[in-house]
């Protein structure tokens, strides 16, 4: 079929054209209340034609695959292309040399019951209220996807990769007095075995439990440690400046400061596309460029953008095999872990802030600067051990700033969902605002 397009697309006048294509087959569950609330089930596909007419580069998507539609789609192509007066670089990729290997078996979901699977929901529901601190469990989610992506172009390159998995987690509501907060644990599996409702359960409680009877604290620089789970979301709200496109609108701190130490000599940012621990292997962009593990930062020294083929060809670089959904993107960015125990990291902290909840990543984030400003809540750090919950506090600071001023980083390294990585981090001081 796709060979079909390529020449279609030929016989109309294009030079080159790539077909890139994205199934994605979902089924979502919910229960509240032991009975099934909603029940979700999609097979959708997308397409993306990149094609070059007259030296231009152009770009269509769409979802309707018939061969009449496809004709249209290459038509309108080849009609933006004509109206573009931007001059871009009109690259369609020849492929890498080679490519990793992705060793991972797919687990097919759909041969588990939807019953079996509603069931896994309840118990979730029903152990969680079992807790006397828990007063309702908002809701009860399943979720699983498919997700094959195929890219197939005129210069020769046939490439596709499939992803496979699901996640679920519950809401619980605790209540203490007038304290009242949520908590719940999102597990993502790549076999259905791997659910395990009792560790969920415990997982949930013990993070509502901790957020209740917090209370704020006097306005001070303190030693702040954050959860891995939370400093994943700082480097997140920060990868952009890592972005040959941001480089190339000057929307970056590290512009013109490759080789140059930017944070820390304890700070190790790696790109590793096949990471063991990662939630998704990704061999390849979605321009076909071959995905590789780099050093972003080693020892503090920044080595280099992420580019896709568009900033490549601009700063004259190989691209790195980053170029995702039209933008650039890491692949499983993560800061690099030590043997350090987080116990034995915090051991010396006298009065310190420890960070679980953040809130406002993009609204009180200036990537361009650096500085943030966060709602936050926690515990206190008090003579090396997590006390009592703190609430209604700010953090804030300057990123690059803070990277220069990590004082520990321990060994519990965890992915997050969008395939950022952290473990737990020790800054040496950050400005807490809370009671005056």
């Amino acid at each position: 079929m796709y060979q079909q397009w390529i020449e279609l697309g030929k016989k109309k006048g294009l030079s080159e054209l790539e077909i890139f294509a994205v199934r994605n087959k979902s089924l979502s569950l919910t229960v509240y209340q032991s009975k099934l609330d909603s029940h979700v089930q999609s097979d959708v596909e997308h397409v993306t034609l990149r094609g070059v007419y007259q030296g231009k580069l152009s770009v269509v998507r769409f979802e309707n695959l018939s061969t009449t539609n496809v004709e249209h789609m290459i038509d309108r192509l080849m009609e933006n292309a004509s109206a573009l007066t931007v001059s871009e670089p009109a690259i369609i990729f020849e492929g890498s040399p080679s490519y990793p290997e992705v060793k991972e078996e797919r687990f097919d979901f759909s041969t588990v019951s939807v019953t079996t699977k509603i069931d896994l929901l309840k118990q979730l529901e029903s152990k969680i209220k079992e807790h006397p601190a828990v007063t309702q469990v908002q809701n009860a989610t399943y979720q699983e996807i498919d997700t094959k992506t195929t890219l197939f172009n005129s210069k020769g390159l046939h490439l596709s990769r499939q992803n496979t998995y699901a996640y679920a987690y519950a809401i619980g509501v605790f209540k203490q007095d007038d304290d009242i907060k949520t908590a719940y644990d999102v597990k993502l599996v790549k076999d259905f075995k791997d659910f395990n409702v009792d560790e969920m359960v415990k997982n949930t409680i013990e993070q509502g439990v901790n957020k209740l009877g917090g209370r704020s604290i006097p306005t001070n620089p303190y030693p702040v440690v954050f959860s891995n789970e939370r400093f994943s979301d700082m480097i997140s709200a920060f990868t952009s400046i890592f972005s040959g496109e941001a480089a190339y609108r000057n929307l970056t701190f590290l512009k013109d400061k490759v080789g140059q130490q930017v944070f820390g000599e304890n700070i190790h940012l790696i790109d590793d596309p096949l990471h063991p621990d990662s939630h998704f292997k990704i061999p390849f962009d979605d321009e076909g460029v071959a995905c590789q593990k780099r050093e972003v930062i080693k020892a503090g020294v920044f080595q280099g953008f992420n580019h896709n083929l568009k900033t490549a060809s601009i700063f004259k670089q190989e691209p790195t095999g980053n170029g995702f959904h039209g933008s650039i993107s890491p692949t499983n960015l993560y800061l690099q872990p030590t043997t350090t125990s987080f116990d034995d990291m915090i051991k010396d902290i006298k009065d310190g802030v420890y960070i679980t909840d953040l809130v406002g990543l993009h609204a009180g984030v200036k990537t361009v600067s650096g500085d943030f400003s966060l709602q936050a809540s926690g515990r206190k750090i008090i003579n090396g051990k997590l006390d009592h919950a703190v609430k209604m506090i700010v953090v804030s600071g300057n990123f690059f700033q803070m990277m220069k001023n990590v004082k520990a980083i321990a060994s519990d390294l965890k992915f997050d969902l969008s395939g950022i990585g952290s473990p737990s981090v020790f800054i040496e001081s950050l400005m807490i605002g809370g009671e005056a």
